[in-house]
């Protein structure tokens, strides 16, 4: 079961309506807070699980409904605030602000080091490159006679080590 299902489980439209500041009349009705007639025209049932009805304007629904409805907050942002406001402990609960403090310093450790690993392989791509058109420039011809130019040397050795490393971290 999730944990909407175990707040309408948990919650009758009665006791919602009354700890939000209803205060429903014998038979159970209260004015109707979303289309503001004078009369009491929405029924708060009492059983758990029963949410309300308004005979008014025809809407209806389960307390998560009802909250959503009262404060324009989204499905889950009134099944959080039920289970808080009733200290039900089914929804996350908030880190401390110890946690929250952990947490973001993980985050930008972890963005940090995202932000490094984008400038090394800029660099080391652009070094690769260089290394790539070093080896074709001073490439030995039969004119030079067999003379490995230093560069050209350079670059044999350099670049399998750049080409292993730049498919290594691409992957990621």
């Amino acid at each position: 079961m999730n944990v909407a299902d175990e707040v309408k489980r948990c919650l009758s439209g009665r006791q919602v309506g009354e700890f939000y500041g209803f205060e429903p009349n014998r038979a159970g009705y209260i004015s109707c807070p979303f289309h503001h007639e004078k009369t009491a025209s929405l029924m708060l049932y009492k059983e758990a699980g029963r949410g309300w009805y308004c005979f008014g304007c025809n809407q209806g629904g389960s307390v998560i409904d009802f909250v959503m409805a009262l404060f324009g907050l989204s499905f889950q942002q009134a099944v959080i605030r039920l289970s808080f406001d009733f200290k039900l402990g089914l929804a996350p609960t908030r880190a401390t602000p110890q946690e929250a403090s952990e947490i973001l310093a993980e985050r930008r450790a972890e963005a940090a080091r995202r932000e490094q690993e984008r400038v090394d392989y800029a660099f080391l791509a652009s070094e690769f490159r260089y290394w790539q058109e070093a080896a074709k420039v001073f490439a030995p011809t039969r004119e030079t006679g067999g003379f490995f130019h230093p560069l050209y040397v350079e670059a044999v050795k350099r670049l399998p080590y750049l080409e292993y490393w730049l498919d290594e971290h691409l992957g990621r």
